[in-house]
């Protein structure tokens, strides 16, 4: 689950405001029952780790509250935003912290210095407060900067203030001092109309007092409720604020606002978050906590609802960690990429790259060699396999999304391929043959420089018709142009890969119908050479912009039906198939084995996993998938890592959620692993090679 490790913290006076839901909770007044049965309900959930309270009058109560929360070992948030919001007697200035009134803004900061003092009694770890009522515009920009100066004053007085505390309480970690942004507008009773405020002038606050001031205990506390009614123009704020206050983030709430002026509960509510008109959808949820996945938010996730009418707050506690726990287990919010960028050439580097040219052209017979020399994995099978499929320039195919060549740069394709081919989790690859040679080249280097084989005991699965060309006008007549069977055999590959395409509706007809002779010509060749022959048999249609497969079905079971037939017997026969909806239907039209394939890369691999979970789960005659661009090209993400988390899909049965965590996991581990190890060569056993270091 996403931001498993949080702490998860409830606002108590809002989830418990007080008897009948009262307010005498947030006034410090409630009694002391009705605090110890809130607390001790709160422990009973088993989610919160962390609660939120606020100013207690009595402090004969706030002591015993105080042996509570360390009871039940609670991290503790004092919050002093209600009393400086209920501001008892009125007793400071609104403008509070912010006041360019010295004597309102001593007066202000000294009512928090109590606060302070009450925080460290209750043992708190966390302090919280706002920053006062912002002064308008009306004079123009002077009275509002004047009042973030005054504000910045105030914050530093606060952290010196609490930093003397640190030592009379001998603390060894300080107290985090965090101030919370809120809505400027004033013009509704159900508003806060704060200072701060925008999260960009929070984070420029921030950035003063935490980088130029030192103060590295403090930071800010983004409400999700107030996202929407935080605006800084127009427009209300967007999860990208989260993106913006990242590295100044202690502490996060969840929470749900209305924007309907026309309902009674309109504003800063903190309703719940099932409310018919709230502002916060279970997918802004979801989109708000994949955010604080990807800035790999660290500080803590509280929970800040409040119960109306005959609302129960228990209820409202447990619709809140239902809501949550439906969002954070979701596959895209665990995907979490946030900046992360894979480089190819950082795994595979120029200078090793072109070694590979070096070695073909001064000892080419390396690569027959390496062919002749690997450990092959022994038949059958005993488990679901991962397969690498890459062969798509072979057929002129090198675009990737919207790049029309990027499988054409063979540096980043073969750094691609090997970066998952070296793992032992990934069972094998099939590619046409100058891929194979480079790899076979690649190994020997490898090898050479002390590494671990990477082609012994893999599948490795050689490409025959690659010459119905993409685009072409005769593209159904796929002919033979890369490995013949007997070639693969000579070569000891573990079988041959093979496609044909059915185009009824054209005169393109009767090229298909000559190509799957030539497929059952070289199924007849696979058994002679008792190899495994890898059918793909695509359905498709003519488009403008070229063939595509019909993913009907119906249209999949009929082609499976000629693909099976093929060749005498079907004895050695796998089929690479599309996942499709109503896969089961897929899988009982065919007693041989399946492997999924992935089709064109669409740059999301959590739509990958999760068909390929769906995939697995059709029939015991799915056995994995030999999948290329959707893994190879992932977006911006590490393909290897992708691939693990296939892996886990395929080879462990897992979830797609959990396989996600997986690639999260391992994306860019040992990047360096190959090319640090091709620099500690000192001989290379290749004649003729030179004999510089990488």
């Amino acid at each position: 689950m996403a931001l498993e490790s949080n702490l998860k913290s409830l606002v108590t006076f809002m989830a418990f405001p007080g008897p009948r839901l009262g307010r005498s909770v947030s006034l410090g007044e409630a009694p002391e029952k009705y605090l110890r049965d809130s607390v001790n309900f709160i422990k009973k959930t088993g989610f919160f780790d962390a609660i939120e309270v606020t100013h207690i009058k009595d402090p004969e109560i706030r002591d015993r509250m105080s042996t509570l929360y360390k009871k039940h070992k609670f991290y503790v948030t004092y919050c002093a935003q209600p009393v400086q919001l209920i501001n008892e007697d009125n007793l400071i200035a609104p403008t509070d912290i912010s006041s360019i009134d010295e004597l309102e803004r001593r007066n202000a900061v000294g009512r928090l210095m109590e606060c302070l003092d009450e925080a460290y009694e209750l043992g708190a770890q966390q302090f919280c407060f706002l920053s006062g009522a912002d002064p308008g515009t009306e004079n123009g920009m002077t009275s509002r900067r004047s009042a973030f100066n005054a504000l910045l004053k105030s914050i530093r007085e606060l952290c010196e203030y609490a930093k003397d505390l640190d030592k009379q309480h001998n603390r060894k970690k300080r107290m985090l001092i965090t101030l919370e942004t809120f809505d400027r507008d004033s013009t509704h009773d159900n508003m806060k109309g704060q200072l701060i405020g925008p999260s960009n002038e929070a984070r420029e606050l921030a950035e003063i007092i935490k980088d130029e001031d030192g103060w590295q205990n403090f930071g800010l506390l983004y409400d999700l409720s107030h996202m929407f009614l935080l605006k800084n123009g127009y427009a209300h704020e967007d999860v990208s604020a989260v993106r913006m206050l990242a590295p100044y983030l202690n502490w996060i709430h969840i929470a749900n606002s209305v924007t309907d002026k026309a309902d009674p509960l309109y504003g800063d509510t903190h309703v719940s978050l099932d409310y018919p008109n709230g502002a916060v959808t279970p997918q802004i949820l979801a989109d708000f906590v994949r955010t604080l996945n990807e800035v790999h938010f660290q500080g803590g996730v509280g929970f800040e609802l409040m119960p109306y009418g005959r609302q129960l707050s228990e209820s409202v506690v447990n619709i809140a960690i239902a809501a949550y726990q439906e969002a954070a287990q979701q596959i895209d919010v665990n995907y979490a990429l946030g900046g992360y960028r894979f480089k190819a050439r950082r795994f595979l580097p120029e200078k090793v790259f072109f070694k590979i040219a070096e070695a073909k052209n001064q000892q080419p017979n390396v690569i027959m060699e390496e062919y002749e020399n690997r450990k092959q994995r022994n038949r059958p099978y005993n488990s679901n396999l991962v397969l690498i499929a890459a062969d798509h320039p072979a057929r002129y195919v090198t675009n990737v999304q919207n790049d029309p060549i990027l499988m054409g740069d063979r540096q980043q394709y073969i750094g691609r391929i090997v970066r998952c081919l070296i793992d032992e989790r990934v069972d094998g690859i099939m590619t046409t043959p100058d891929i194979m040679d480079d790899i076979m080249v690649l190994n020997k280097l490898y090898t050479d420089a002390g590494g671990k084989s990477f082609i012994d005991n893999k599948i490795l699965v050689g490409c025959t018709n690659r010459g119905g060309l993409s685009g072409s006008m005769f593209e159904m007549d796929d002919r033979i142009t890369a490995y013949k069977v007997k070639e693969i055999a000579d070569r000891k590959l573990d079988g041959a890969k093979m496609m044909f395409r059915v185009d009824l509706d054209t005169s393109q007809a009767r090229y298909s119908q000559q190509t799957i002779e030539r497929v059952a010509d070289m199924i007849r060749d696979c058994q002679d050479y008792k190899i495994e022959a890898y059918v793909e048999p695509l359905p498709v249609r003519q488009t403008r912009d070229g063939y595509i497969v019909k993913m009907e079905y119906q249209e999949i079971i009929k082609t499976i039906g000629v693909a099976t037939a093929l060749g005498g017997t079907s004895e050695r026969t796998w089929l690479k198939i599309p996942y499709v909806d109503n896969f089961e239907m897929i899988a009982r039209s065919t007693s041989n084995p399946i492997l999924l394939l992935g089709g064109a890369s669409t740059g999301k691999p959590t739509d990958i996993i999760e068909n390929f979970e769906k995939g697995m789960g059709a029939g015991p005659n799915v056995r994995g998938c030999m999948v290329g661009r959707n893994l190879l090209y992932p977006g911006y993400d590490d393909p290897l890592a992708v691939l693990l988390g296939v892996s886990k899909v395929v080879h462990d049965e897992e979830t797609a959620e959990n396989a996600v965590k997986y690639v999260a996991a391992n994306r860019g581990t040992n990047m360096d692993y190959f090319s640090n190890l091709m620099r500690k060569r000192k001989q290379p056993k290749v004649k003729d090679l030179p004999e510089d270091d990488y």
